[in-house]
């Protein structure tokens, strides 16, 4: 009974306390249609084609002999290669109701000296996960792959064993999934000022899929691979943007100045392509200590922020841009380290080898210590400076457009073998040094809508072709071997064993593949719909001018919200070469299934 009036009583205070409160009012969020909430998300399924590359041939004679990839872990045809499941929610959110009628603290931007409208926030979340690493093939849900002997340590250099279980639980931890606030910005403009400032992507030129101006944000391949589009693997950086409408200045039209300011430690190189996944370079791929990387990011402060400034502005019925960028590259400034003597232990005093940039080894006598490995890398992230501009215009006689970019790149990180070779730069000292050196990029590109009225009598096919030029200035050179039949240690080279050169009978010494001092590449994309849009086909073409080829058939089936993608990848090349770095991947052949869901 006593219960019982403790309930009533308690009831009866919390009606009287409603009522005795003041009045209070509410706003509907979504009263006008502010709130826009849109959603992405797929699964797919590669299965490789064709079996992965094992081995690297040896230098006989004076014959280089076609040299395979190294891919490690071996993967057969017909095993699975990714299963990657997408799921990307975005909130975009205007506020200008919200100021306008002074709603708690937003009341106040009603008394700055200017008008702010368009005045909102955007939230993307983004989650990402790969299933070949649980219910995949063995080597890559597993570490049964490995070969034994990279498994056993070598006393004589003071080299540890590999730590497989490490590798492997780095592998999950870097590959398998990742859930984050993928951006999260506030923006207004006021009169002509647009201001944007948060986590953000942005992204400027002219070209696709192969960047030039557009090294504003870095590219993550350590997720998912190169065959996932490009918007997917831009890193967001936490920028402030901002852009001033100018208007007319004479004959030019539509002019505004643009410009963002980004303080992060964001590299496309940390964390790298692990090892162990399907999608890491030749001979890179294998767990082994006798090489031990060391990353160095920029600092989250003024000295490592990076910029840069744009002009646009239309003329004669083109549009230009002028562009300025202080930038970090996805591919890393490198330098190599050796030990000279016989190293006695891999760890001092029990504690673990430290990530110091000025020197790898600790205690006065670098010879005596290497952390279990004799040759040390030091990846950084040199300051590369961008100038570019580009010019965009129609051709409304033949339904198409014409665009062109142009970038010259100073401080670009490069190779050359005297720097990855021991052999070679440990005649004079213990390391390779550093390289960097400056690059001159152009593109062509033609975008038309033409009728094949034979293929299809409906729709018209949409196509898209590039051409892309990159000129090494001040090449080191790209001749293997100097006219005495020995190594040339300063050709240029991409970090990737292609031979390997007999050192008194056993073969260690690497020979990198060669960068030509200008490459060619041509892409080509064809496309069109038939039945109202829900049927699409797709054809896409890379031709590297060093003979390697990429070709993408593929068909999409429409019925919204749902999408279901069948497409082959086939990657070709006779020799691993550089330019685009297509060949590096010539053994990944895959067919690609996948379904998606949009709203």
């Amino acid at each position: 009974m006593t219960q019982c009036c403790n309930r009533w009583l308690v009831l009866s205070t919390l009606l009287l306390t409603i009522a005795a409160a003041p009045e209070v009012r509410g706003i509907a969020l979504d009263r006008d249609g502010s709130i826009k909430l849109g959603v992405r998300t797929y699964v797919n399924a590669r299965l490789g084609t064709e079996n992965t590359h094992q081995g690297i041939p040896n230098r006989v004679s004076s014959q280089v002999l076609p040299s395979t990839s190294a891919t490690f872990p071996f993967s057969a045809a017909g095993h699975l290669r990714q299963n990657r499941f997408f799921l990307e929610a975005e909130l975009d959110h205007r506020i200008d109701r919200f100021i306008e009628v002074g709603v708690g603290p937003l009341s106040l931007l009603r008394d700055l000296p200017f008008r702010l409208r368009n005045v909102g926030y955007h939230l993307t979340f983004r989650g990402e996960y790969e299933g070949v690493y649980d219910w995949g093939p063995q080597e890559y849900a597993t570490a049964k792959s490995l070969d034994v002997l990279t498994r056993l340590p070598l006393a004589a250099i003071n080299q540890t064993a590999p730590d497989i279980g490490g590798a492997r639980r780095h592998l999950r931890r870097v590959a398998s999934h990742r859930e984050r606030l993928f951006q999260a910005y506030v923006e207004g403009i006021a009169g002509r000022f647009f201001v944007r400032f948060g986590r953000q992507v942005l992204s400027w030129g002219e070209s696709d899929i192969f960047q030039l101006l557009d090294h504003i944000n870095p590219l993550d391949s350590s997720f998912g691979g190169f065959l996932i589009p490009l918007d997917e693997r831009r890193l967001p950086l936490d920028m402030l943007r901002a852009q001033y409408r100018v208007g007319s200045i004479g004959p030019l039209v539509d002019t505004f100045f643009e410009g963002y300011l980004a303080i992060d430690d964001q590299v496309g190189f940390i964390p790298p392509i692990p090892p162990g996944s399907p999608w890491s370079l030749p001979s890179f791929g294998a767990p082994r200590t006798e090489v031990r990387t060391f990353t160095f990011a920029p600092s989250r402060n003024f000295a490592d922020s990076r910029g840069g400034a744009r002009f646009v502005f239309n003329w004669a019925d083109a549009t230009f841009s002028v562009a300025y960028l202080s930038t970090y590259f996805d591919l890393p400034a490198t330098q190599l380290f050796t030990v000279r003597g016989i190293p006695i232990q891999a760890f001092d005093e029990g504690r673990p080898c430290p990530l110091d940039p000025r020197f790898p080894f600790r205690g006065n006598d670098p010879s005596r210590n290497n952390c279990g490995s004799p040759v040390h890398v030091h990846l950084t992230a040199p300051r590369v400076q961008v100038f570019g501009a580009t010019t965009t215009f129609a051709i409304p006689e033949i339904y198409s457009v014409l665009r062109s970019e142009a970038a010259y790149f100073k401080d670009e990180p490069a190779y050359t073998q005297y720097q990855f070779d021991p052999f070679l730069f440990g005649q004079r000292g213990t390391t390779g040094g550093r390289r960097l050196r400056d690059s001159v990029n152009l593109l062509v590109g033609w975008d038309a809508n033409l009728w094949l009225r034979f293929l299809n009598p409906s729709n018209t096919f949409f196509l898209s072709t590039q051409f892309f030029v990159k000129h090494i200035r001040n090449a080191a050179g790209t001749r293997v071997f100097n006219p005495d039949g020995r190594l040339n240690p300063d050709r240029e080279v991409l970090p990737v064993v292609d031979t390997f050169l007999p050192q008194l009978g056993v073969p260690l010494e690497p020979v990198m593949v060669s960068q030509p001092a200008t490459s060619l590449l041509q892409t080509l994309l064809l496309t069109t719909s038939y039945r109202g849009g829900q049927v699409n086909p797709t054809f896409a073409v890379f031709y590297d001018w060093v003979g390697a080829f990429v070709y993408q058939p593929g068909i999409t089936l429409v019925r919204d919200p749902f999408r279901f993608t069948v497409d082959y990848s086939i990657l070709d090349a006779r020799r691993l070469k550089g330019g685009s770095g297509i060949s590096l991947l010539r053994d990944r052949d895959n067919v690609q299934f996948r379904f998606d869901y949009v709203i």
